[in-house]
């Protein structure tokens, strides 16, 4: 049936959404992903079923707490500069192109040695790592849920 008097539908701008944190360490610029019980770990191809939804906005640690216990903030737009991982030197020419991650900061163009291929976005730039190290700058708009 539709509408016949005004509705609130409680809108919240959607660029940084809350996630809980699982038993784990989630640091600040990590790709952040919900696992199938839906909490949050840092993302890695070595875990299989993980949805991206985000890069951690903080340093959240669960470790000692019950998974659920602590929640993350994610931002879930924009273009954040990724390690390049190893064994992938950017070049300009891998402007457009999807990347993939290995670990929660490191991305690479190839699905070679993945055990699982999770697409986090869209590299917009080749640019060096906070730490100095070769990287790209990865949009990831769209590539989350």
């Amino acid at each position: 049936m539709a509408l016949s008097k005004s509705f609130e539908t409680y809108e919240r701008p959607g660029l940084v959404v809350s996630y809980k944190v699982n038993n784990v360490k989630v640091f600040k610029g990590a790709l952040v992903g919900v696992n199938a019980a839906g909490m949050a770990v840092p993302m890695s191809h070595a875990t299989a079923g993980l949805k991206l939804v985000g890069v951690a906005n903080e340093t959240v640690d669960n470790t000692p707490g019950a998974a659920g216990a602590k929640s993350v903030n994610a931002t879930k737009a924009g273009a954040f500069v990724f390690k390049a991982a190893s064994g992938y030197t950017p070049v300009q020419s891998d402007l457009g192109k999807e990347v993939y991650c290995t670990t929660d900061w490191e991305v690479q163009v190839s699905t070679v040695g993945l055990t699982n291929q999770y697409k986090v976005g869209t590299i917009v730039a080749v640019e060096a790592a906070s730490t100095g190290q070769a990287g790209v700058r990865v949009r990831i708009d769209n590539y989350n849920v």
